[in-house]
C-alpha cells in the first residue's frame, strides 16, 4: 500500500487538494456574502474531509505492513474525500471561475 507509486500517488492527490482547497478558502472570502452562506458548509465538510483522509493516510503511508484496519479506515475516508471533491466541482467553477471537470 505504501509503496512506490501508491505512495507518491497520495502524496500528490493529498498535496493537490490542499492548494485548491486554499484557493478556494480566499475565493470565498472575496465572494460575495450569498456565495459564502452557499457555500461555507460544502467547503468546512470538504475540508473536514480532506483531514480524515490525511491523518488516515499518515499511519498507512510510513508503515512497512500498515494493519489491515488502517488501511481500511484509509481507503474509506479516501474514497469519501473522492466523491466529495467531485461533488464540489460546481462551487470550485463558481467561486474559482473554472469549468467543471
Amino acid at each position: 500500500m505504501a509503496a512506490g507509486d501508491r505512495r507518491e500517488e497520495v502524496d500528490t492527490k493529498i498535496k493537490e487538494w490542499e492548494r485548491e482547497l486554499e484557493k478556494l478558502r480566499l475565493g470565498l472570502a472575496c465572494a460575495p456574502e450569498e456565495a459564502e452562506a452557499k457555500y461555507s458548509g460544502i467547503f468546512a465538510e470538504l475540508y473536514r474531509k480532506k483531514e480524515i483522509a490525511k491523518s488516515r493516510w499518515e499511519p498507512v503511508r510510513g508503515a512497512y505492513l500498515p494493519e489491515a484496519e488502517a488501511v481500511r479506515q484509509f481507503e474509506k475516508a479516501l474514497g469519501e474525500m473522492d466523491a466529495a471533491w467531485s461533488a464540489a466541482q460546481p462551487m470550485l467553477a463558481e467561486i474559482l471561475g473554472r469549468k467543471p471537470a
